[in-house]
């Protein structure tokens, strides 16, 4: 039986073929366009059990090519891979990269990434560039207040996203040169906020259509916004076995080094998503109000702890354990 792998790179692709009968092992080198993986592919085709590609940079035009030529593609987890290599001071190339995958994949040890359904993806798409957008106006933000800092008139950032700091801005005394410089910066803020509001408006009538955004909204702390952040990274709950495993997916885990007798809680992994991590923990800071659930266990730690983050992170890690009960109870009654 034939199995076949690719190792994927901006300008190059490195393919492997493995005959698990024969143990022959072939190398291609080929570019990484569509018509360098229709040539490489087009011989194979009804010859390979599956393809194995890793998840990382450009992954999603390869699966929807190969899948649309009827190959069995599996997404791989690059850390994961890395992880089952030996530790050792081998050479790595991209050549034994890619042998190493076919090799996993022939024995049915390949770290397989979930695939997120087509809806899934999309969602994710908008929720990540809704997030890029609102990053980017901050740091323009910020650039705007350390400017007018500069020039003499320090301000507080967020008072510079307000109908009221923006008359601040408009009355002030600046040069002929800085008041450009400050109109600029005020016109690139508008815009980001132009497009990240078409944006949100789009997600809030996702939300209110659909019964897993507004399932998830009955969680304290989460909002239609967040609904659709939390959604577009867990997908779909049947792919964790438990809902410790939802919390790993943020990247919430603590760190735990175990030998013998001693075991030690370090840092968050943050091996997980770090666009659900953000919701969870956008989420979790709503605890701090009297009215929240979750208010006497963030006290308590916050008190036992002498910060607020230990007990924002505590939170954040309970609702992400909510999140996976409430999908998956919806999945269940499907």
């Amino acid at each position: 039986m034939l199995y076949a792998a690719i190792d994927i790179h901006k300008r190059v692709f490195q393919g492997a073929l493995f005959d698990s009968e024969s143990g022959e092992l072939t190398d291609a080198r080929f570019p990484a366009t569509r018509e360098g993986l229709e040539h490489w592919a087009m011989p194979l085709q009804g010859r390979v059990a599956a393809v194995a590609i890793e998840a990382t940079t450009g992954w999603r035009w390869v699966w929807r090519e190969l899948s649309a030529r009827g190959f069995d593609v599996r997404l791989v987890d690059p850390g994961e891979v890395k992880a089952r290599r030996a530790h050792t001071r081998r050479a790595k190339t991209d050549r034994l990269d890619a042998r190493w995958l076919v090799v996993l994949l022939a024995k049915e040890m390949l770290p397989e990434s979930w695939l997120p359904p087509a809806e899934i993806q999309e969602l994710r798409d908008k929720t990540r560039l809704r997030k890029a957008l609102a990053d980017d106006r901050t740091r323009w933000a910020q650039r705007l207040q350390a400017f007018l800092q500069h020039e003499g008139w320090p301000c507080a950032r967020g008072k510079l996203l307000t109908a009221q700091g923006r008359r601040w801005v408009e009355a002030l005394a600046l040069a002929p040169a800085a008041r450009v410089q400050v109109e600029t910066l005020l016109r690139l803020i508008d815009l980001l906020e132009d497009e990240q509001r078409e944006l949100e408006r789009e997600l809030r009538r996702f939300a209110r259509a659909d019964r897993r955004c507004r399932a998830l909204e009955a969680i304290y702390g989460i909002g239609p916004i967040l609904a659709c952040h939390i959604l577009a990274e867990l997908g779909e709950a049947k792919r964790f076995r438990r809902a410790r495993s939802a919390v790993r997916a943020a990247g919430l885990d603590p760190v735990v080094a175990d030998s013998g007798e001693t075991k030690r809680r370090g840092h968050l992994a943050k091996h997980g998503s770090p666009e659900l991590r953000w919701a969870l923990v956008q989420a979790a800071h709503e605890a701090r109000f009297p009215h929240s659930p979750d208010r006497p266990v963030y006290d308590r730690i916050k008190a036992r702890r002498k910060a607020s983050q230990p007990a924002v992170l505590t939170i954040a890690r309970k609702i992400a354990r909510r999140s996976y009960h409430v999908l998956n109870a919806l999945e269940k009654a499907a």
